[in-house]
């Protein structure tokens, strides 16, 4: 083994804490690293990336390989970017090809619920969301803001993910989910299990996203 590269955000900053999470396609030439911490209140993709108004937003740098030379392709920040929300903080997933990009913002506040809700609103502290990116010629864009059916404050939604090969399938980990219903689909409205932890799985079809499955271990 020998060292390739020595890569840094381009924006580097005190406790930005990049590389706290990070992804990489299977081929090995598309790398998203995750930067929970980095303070810009850019929203978007390749927003201004020079101030620093937004503690802990959070964002990612896409770097792709040509050759044996590595460059930043995209930085990537949430669409309702906001104080706290750490954003990668979750983890990040990229399809095998590089083209489908999951990341996890646990300090996320909506209380908004299922597929592009309202992302406006901060009424439920740290419940989480998961925002879905796609490359298309080099150039990314959201697609899609995913909440838990049932968000509530400090569930913790997109703590973990995990991303098909062909970016079609979603799973997102929210281990202070509190139901203490077992197995698939219970119900998801009771609080009586606390921080017992869920799973939920997304699909999606010519660029929609449904969920599939709310699952609960079998001896919650």
């Amino acid at each position: 083994w020998s060292q390739h590269s020595y890569i840094k955000a381009s924006n580097p900053g005190q406790t930005d804490l990049f590389g706290s999470s990070l992804a990489l396609s299977a081929n090995g030439r598309v790398l998203a690293v995750g930067s929970p911490q980095e303070d810009s209140g850019a929203t978007g993709i390749d927003g201004d990336q020079t101030d620093n108004s937004t503690s802990a937003a959070g964002a990612v740098y896409l770097f792709t390989q040509s050759g044996d030379t590595w460059s930043q392709q995209a930085y990537i920040k949430a669409s309702n970017a906001a104080l706290f929300d750490q954003f990668s903080r979750g983890g990040v997933a990229l399809s095998s090809d590089g083209s489908v990009l999951a990341v996890g913002a646990i300090g996320e506040g909506s209380s908004a619920t299922g597929i592009n809700g309202d992302q406006t609103n901060n009424s439920a502290s740290n419940s989480g969301a998961v925002y879905l990116f796609t490359q298309s010629s080099g150039t990314w864009s959201q697609q899609a803001y995913i909440k838990a059916t049932n968000a509530e404050r400090y569930d913790h939604f997109g703590v973990s993910l995990a991303l098909s090969a062909d970016g079609s399938v979603l799973a997102v980990g929210s281990h202070r989910e509190e139901s203490s219903e077992t197995g698939i689909d219970g119900d998801q409205t009771d609080n009586s299990a606390s921080l017992s932890g869920a799973v939920y799985v997304y699909t999606q079809s010519d660029g929609s996203w449904s969920q599939q499955g709310y699952i609960k271990a079998s001896n919650t």
